[in-house]
């Protein structure tokens, strides 16, 4: 009886032991993807502006990697949980910067407002990661918006616009600034990406 309940016993501790091991190991991968992902961004972020053509077509499948990844580690997490998930990926805790409104920072490079060609218009420089990854491009949607009342009031014209902007760098424009223009009208797909985001 007593070698039984031994046995029992022991069957029962390896059990546990094997069951402990999987969460770990889980959270373990967790852990090492989300290094894996902020190493990768920062390393892309930190190309110059001058050299991401030539980065680019050296580490395409790499950067595609990198946003097959980053989409898939990002979905792992609920829907109101993804944007802080992409904000902890981009936060840069190794230096102190000069901070832009809220945590803009951690997408754009710089972001200014101005009266230009007769309309209000919100202008940004948005880093890399932002230009390339669909998660990393509407996370720092939602940190404009919540930056600036005139954007989270919008009818969705700004919207339009910056999904546009981000679609033209998608195919290859890699430089710039994206410029958001109270007052464009919203059109079609095909009329946005005529007019390069900037309907009349």
């Amino acid at each position: 009886m007593k070698r039984k309940l031994r046995m029992v016993f022991m069957a029962l501790t390896i059990l546990m032991v094997l069951g402990n091991l999987n969460p770990v190991s889980a959270a373990a991968e967790t852990t090492n993807e989300f290094k894996y992902l902020k190493e990768a961004i920062e390393t892309i972020d930190a190309v110059p502006s001058e050299e991401r053509e030539k980065y680019m077509e050296e580490n395409r499948e790499w950067i595609d990697e990198i946003g097959v990844r980053l989409e898939s580690y990002v979905e792992s997490f609920p829907e109101e949980q993804q944007n802080d998930v992409v904000d902890r990926l981009l936060t840069d805790s190794s230096m102190a910067q000069i901070a832009l409104l809220g945590n803009l920072d951690e997408y754009f490079n710089d972001v200014w407002t101005r009266t230009y060609g007769g309309y209000y218009t919100y202008s940004m420089e948005p880093k890399w990661s932002v230009r390339l990854w669909g998660p990393t491009m509407r996370a720092a949607w939602d940190e404009l918006e919540s930056t600036y009342a005139g954007i989270r009031i919008d009818n969705g014209s700004l919207w339009r616009q910056y999904k546009c902007h981000w679609d033209y760098d998608v195919f290859g424009a890699l430089a710039g600034s994206w410029d958001l223009e109270v007052g464009r009208p919203i059109v079609s797909d095909s009329e946005m990406f005529a007019s390069r985001c900037n309907p009349e």
